[in-house]
């Protein structure tokens, strides 16, 4: 049941403090109306809100070094080469699942929370969101 979005969906929340993990992205973005089938992409707009879901690798990788703060209140993403991001700052609040390997190995989504982009401290080679939430209503996702 660990890993179920069922038991998020009946509950009708999530919330950090009970360490939510999911398998796959599928499985988070049911909890927030999803009903489609195997998704992979980083980013997912929910429908009928001006919010979506994130699911930032919060490592290096091969283009970017994203990283979380010692006290998970602050994401940084930077391109691996330090250049400048190309693409126009949006203004931006996702709710964050990040691509975590657990003590075990496994790749699992993990909710960190909801997280905003910021203006004041981003940079042209730097984008910055802060956290301003750790909980979400799921009711306002699903029918």
């Amino acid at each position: 049941k660990k890993y179920n979005p069922e038991v998020h969906i009946e509950r009708g929340y999530i919330d950090t403090k009970d360490n939510v993990s999911f398998l796959n992205h599928r499985d988070a973005l049911r909890c927030f109306g999803y009903d489609g089938g195997h998704f992979q992409r980083a980013v997912w707009s929910i429908k009928g809100s001006d919010k979506g879901v994130w699911f930032p690798k919060l490592y290096e990788n091969d283009l970017w070094n994203n990283t979380l703060s010692d006290d998970f209140s602050r994401i940084e993403m930077t391109k691996k080469d330090h250049s400048i991001i190309d693409v126009e700052f949006e203004d931006v609040e996702w709710y964050t699942f990040a691509h975590y390997k657990d003590f075990l190995g496994q790749t699992v989504y993990k909710f960190l929370g909801e997280f905003h982009s910021s203006r004041e401290l981003s940079t042209e080679s730097c984008r910055v969101y802060t956290r301003e939430g750790t909980y979400v209503d799921l009711t306002k996702f699903l029918n």
